[in-house]
């Protein structure tokens, strides 16, 4: 019997590699390369069905309990976290969304759960409405209001009375003398943390653990404040939402002192069929405050 060439064997070798770089990425970390330039971190936990979470940088602890029946993708935004930094022209909405599907792409799943908290409120859900087939289920942590205006409109008095004036004339001084921009951005959160949470008691579970990473500093937060107030007046995902055809539960905390709770009533309003919990006595970092509370009812 005639031994196979080199050749065979060398085309045998290439046809195996091709074979083994078409499986998909497993559990671990890495980044999501972007057509436009760039990459995306992430960091995939446990087997199951697939649930994707922007934020990793924040998330990915206080959702670490998903992991346990569900593959969980958590990834940070351009610019945001350890993914690639972005120039402020670069975070666009549009932009963002197709971000989501590359990554999608690149995991080679057809369908995904997607959990958006916060300002990630507005990227799930615009990716929902422009890509209704890749969606299996839609949950809204706390979003964004859908209008620009009803989230600019939105100037509780807690933002004042809980403002830790002591922390805040440190950060002054300490950014116009030049700082560490970690220690500029953990009096930002000592400083400011209070209206982020229902207790005001609950202000020290509150670990920025993220101003360790560098693209979580003060300049990228206000980077992205910054298109928040620009895309005012163009920001209405109103009738996005109303085409959204996946299941979908929004949660919205009582005391949320940063997104308008009356946004995540318009969002349940708006999306067919979506269903409105309530988490009483916390605050828009609900899920630090009473982890259990948010976890629950993302399993049901």
């Amino acid at each position: 019997m005639r031994r196979p060439s080199v050749a065979v064997l060398v085309l045998l070798a290439a046809m195996c590699t091709a074979c083994a770089a078409q499986e998909k990425p497993g559990t671990g970390k890495g980044w999501v390369p972007l057509p436009s330039g760039g990459r995306l971190y992430y960091d995939v936990q446990g087997a199951g069905d697939t649930i994707v979470v922007p934020g990793a940088v924040f998330w990915s602890a206080a959702l670490a309990p998903l992991a346990k029946n569900h593959t969980v993708i958590f990834y940070d935004l351009l610019g945001r976290g350890r993914s690639d930094s972005a120039s402020a022209s670069r975070i666009a909405l549009d932009s963002i969304v197709s971000d989501l599907e590359t990554l999608r792409k690149f995991f080679r799943v057809e369908r995904v759960s997607l959990v958006g908290i916060s300002v990630n409120g507005l990227v799930t859900a615009a990716y929902a409405a422009a890509h209704p087939e890749h969606v299996s289920r839609l949950v809204l942590i706390n979003p964004i209001a859908p209008t620009a205006e009803a989230q600019s409109s939105y100037r509780p008095p807690e933002r004042t009375t809980r403002i830790d004036s002591t922390a805040q004339r440190e950060l002054m001084q300490l950014r116009q003398a030049g700082g560490d921009r970690e220690a500029l951005c953990r009096l930002f959160w000592k400083g400011s943390g209070g209206w982020f949470v229902g207790d005001r008691a609950a202000t020290s579970r509150i670990d920025p653990t993220w101003c360790a990473v560098p693209n979580e500093n003060l300049d990228a937060a206000l980077t992205w404040l910054g298109y928040l107030s620009s895309a005012s007046g163009a920001w209405d995902l109103t009738t996005a939402a109303r085409s959204i055809k996946a299941p979908t539960l929004v949660i919205q905390a009582e005391r949320d002192y940063f997104a308008n709770p009356e946004g995540a009533k318009a969002w349940a309003a708006a999306i067919p069929g979506a269903r409105l919990v309530t988490l009483p006595g916390v605050g828009h970092f609900a899920l630090f405050e009473r982890p259990d509370a948010v976890n629950v009812p993302l399993e049901q």
